[in-house]
């Protein structure tokens, strides 16, 4: 029987947070301290904040057990960070860094990426198709009090109330760097705010007392050279 493993504990600035190595690198928990409030929904296996290799539910990436490849702590007198690493076949890896940066500790930093470690002969170093796909699951602490909330790229205001499947925004609908997850109970909003250059299309799906609010690579092949990349950050405001 293997021994209890524990998370690893960001802790600086607004942010605790906690990330389990050992299956698919998730991050478990998002605890903003200022405002006391959980923002993630997760068990150990599944959701939480979750990273995926391919379009699939659950694609290479999800589970594989991450090497912890770096680790920064704030008592050092550093940024608070950890990076991981996890191979997902083919000779690719998914590669994630976490961190709270020191100059605006309100923010969760995520800087994740698909990289080409060595794509076999005969591919022209070229690897299969892939699409990082970026899958948190957050919880709603007040299911009929919140909507995701967004201007697009063409300069539509949207408002995503809560109902039942999944909805797209592709090209220029879009939201134009970010969107936010609103909960008028709390007062609060979570910003997600993100490089448009690297997210081909957005995503919400609303579940029982939780909400997916994906953002999606182009679908390529990638090599040792033209990696796919989605950096992106977290930060818990006043509705306003």
């Amino acid at each position: 029987m293997e021994l209890a493993r524990t998370p690893v504990e960001l802790k600086s600035g607004d942010w605790v947070l906690k990330v389990v190595p050992w299956v698919g690198g998730r991050m478990l928990s998002m605890m903003h301290l200022p405002s006391g409030t959980q923002w993630l929904h997760s068990r150990v296996e599944v959701d939480g904040y979750e990273e995926y290799s391919g379009v699939e539910y659950r694609s290479a990436g999800c589970t594989e057990e991450y090497i912890v490849t770096g680790r920064n702590l704030e008592q050092s007198g550093e940024e608070e960070s950890l990076s991981l690493e996890g191979d997902v076949g083919g000779g690719l890896v998914v590669q994630r860094k976490i961190s709270i940066p020191k100059e605006n500790p309100q923010l969760v930093q995520i800087d994740s990426g698909i990289v080409a470690r060595s794509v076999g002969a005969g591919s022209g170093g070229f690897s299969r198709l892939v699409c990082l796909r970026v899958h948190p699951v957050f919880t709603l602490l007040h299911p009929t009090e919140v909507f995701v909330a967004f201007t697009s790229i063409n300069g539509s205001k949207q408002e995503i109330q809560p109902e039942a499947g999944e909805q797209w925004f592709e090209g220029d609908l879009r939201p134009n760097g970010e969107w936010m997850l609103v909960d008028k109970c709390l007062g609060l909003s979570l910003v997600n705010r993100f490089n448009l250059d690297e997210v081909n299309k957005c995503m919400v799906y609303w579940g029982t007392g939780q909400v997916n609010m994906e953002l999606w690579s182009e679908e390529r092949p990638v090599s040792k050279d033209t990696p796919l990349t989605i950096s992106h950050n977290y930060q818990v405001v006043p509705t306003s």
